[in-house]
């Protein structure tokens, strides 16, 4: 068996810089005092997020194309990808694929358990911002293994009780001992710990996030949606829940996070760029600072064989049953027709542009990629209120996202029925769309899918919902 080994004598990616959005991509080793100051856990943390948003995670592959292939947002011709999109997980190409998530995962995980054992024995009055360095940490710690446990785990509704007692380890020592493997139940306790003491270390937020945000600040207190946050604790929290199939603690958290009224939906002439190549300063509860993985993707989109979109991926937005219902303005504002090597191209720009140069963007948002947005807090609400029986209010719920997107509230519709979970999954779908999260709605409900490659629906089943472990970690000595 390949141990979950954290090294403590590996070289860390962490930057020696004081400016986040000024950080200079070179790598350090790690020196005995690093920890001693202020100045040094801010830089490990800053090269956490670094490490983060490179292509075989947030930056591109765990975020985006693994899960948008896995749920037939995006289709593909590639060698390697088509076993992924055909949800032959078992593949020999598809092991290769998805192996590097787990190791480069991992990493990170062990830089930020380094990090939060540096903190051991401290308190504020060795560092000002203490709370928040803790907050943070566990924070991380927590999404990534919640995000391994959703991609690796069979699900905690599966029947299979021996794969569900052995999920994944979730490693919170800085240490060459092995770790054992958790079950699916205490990996979710454990991910839910770690993010509610997150959410009390970083209480500070409510005060560090006002309501009206211009983009610009300086500092490890400034721009804090580039920095895992309170609002993204709760947040986190929310999808958690919601996720395990909590609804009533879904429903405590997104809340928490809609009633801070710290975040809004962008007006709707600004949706073509609001989340292109950028972090909204209205709709992003959290998100990672990056300038690359829009052009990592769009390249990937523009090439044929590796990310296209499906042919009938329109009747997303424009199903004639709903017409009169009015013009989805997201069809529109995020997907093209783009010319490519003499045939035009169906594109999804939403989070993409052919373009990396920052100096052709100076308003106040930052570069890079949500990772939460608010509208996935009112689908929550809208289900969780739905499962009460409170249809109307989570019409309501739901309608604040249908409007903020150009089409007739349901409440509007003469159609003389209540919204249904349908509903508001297709609304999920829509908007999510690009951002990696439906193959993981899909998993959580256990629904069949329609898969392109195969021109065939396959029944929801652990089989096609559950990425093959390493198999190094099988090895049972």
């Amino acid at each position: 068996m390949e141990k979950i080994v954290l090294l403590a004598c590996v070289s860390l990616f962490f930057l020696g810089c004081g400016n986040f959005l000024d950080i200079n991509p070179e790598s350090e080793v790690v020196n005995d005092d690093m920890f001693s100051t202020a100045e040094g856990v801010e830089d490990a943390l800053y090269g956490v997020y670094m490490s983060m948003v490179k292509e075989d995670m947030y930056g591109g592959d765990m975020s985006v194309l693994i899960p948008e292939l896995l749920g037939q947002n995006f289709v593909t011709d590639d060698g390697y990808l088509i076993f992924l999109s055909r949800l032959d997980l078992e593949n020999a190409d598809t092991r290769k694929t998805v192996r590097t998530i787990w190791s480069a995962s991992y990493l990170v995980i062990s830089y930020l358990n380094n990090i939060l054992e540096n903190l051991d024995g401290k308190s504020i009055k060795d560092f000002k911002n203490y709370n928040l360095y803790r907050g943070e940490a566990l924070g991380l710690r927590a999404v990534i293994h919640f995000d391994l446990l959703r991609l690796f785990a069979v699900h905690i509704n599966s029947k299979d009780e021996n794969a569900k007692a052995r999920a994944i380890p979730y490693v919170t020592k800085y240490t060459f001992k092995v770790t054992p493997f958790s079950s699916v139940e205490e990996v979710y306790e454990k991910v839910i710990a770690d993010l509610k003491e997150a959410e009390t270390c970083l209480a500070e937020d409510e005060i560090l996030m006002p309501k009206i945000r211009k983009g610009g600040e300086k500092g490890f207190t400034g721009a804090r949606e580039l920095h895992f946050n309170l609002y993204a604790a709760q947040a986190m929290l929310a999808r958690v829940y919601w996720m395990k199939g909590d609804l009533e603690n879904a429903k405590k958290y997104a809340d928490k996070v809609i009633q801070s009224e710290k975040f809004q939906f962008v007006d709707q002439e600004d949706l073509s760029t609001f989340m292109k190549r950028r972090i909204s300063l209205l709709e992003t509860i959290w998100g990672l600072y990056t300038t690359k993985i829009s052009s990592y993707l769009y390249d990937k989109h523009m090439a044929k064989t590796l990310m296209s979109l499906a042919n009938d991926w329109k009747l997303l937005y424009k199903n004639d049953e709903y017409q009169e219902f009015g013009e989805d303005k997201r069809l529109s504002a995020w997907f093209i027709s783009k010319e490519n090597m003499g045939n035009s191209k169906d594109i999804c720009v939403k989070i993409m542009d052919e373009s990396n140069d920052a100096s052709e963007y100076t308003g106040g948002a930052y570069l890079g990629f949500s990772m939460i947005r608010i509208p996935e807090m009112y689908y929550i609400m809208a289900e969780a209120l739905l499962e009460e029986g409170d249809k109307e209010k989570a019409r309501k719920y739901l309608d604040a996202v249908v409007a903020a997107r150009g089409i007739v509230k349901f409440a509007d519709r003469d159609t003389g029925k209540d919204i249904t979970l349908e509903d508001i999954m297709n609304e999920r779908r829509k908007e999510l769309f690009g951002e990696g999260q439906w193959w993981f709605c899909l998993k959580r409900l256990n629904w069949d899918i329609y898969v392109h490659a195969l021109d065939a629906t396959l029944k929801g089943s652990d089989k096609i919902y559950t990425l093959p472990l390493p198999t190094e970690e099988l090895d049972p000595r």
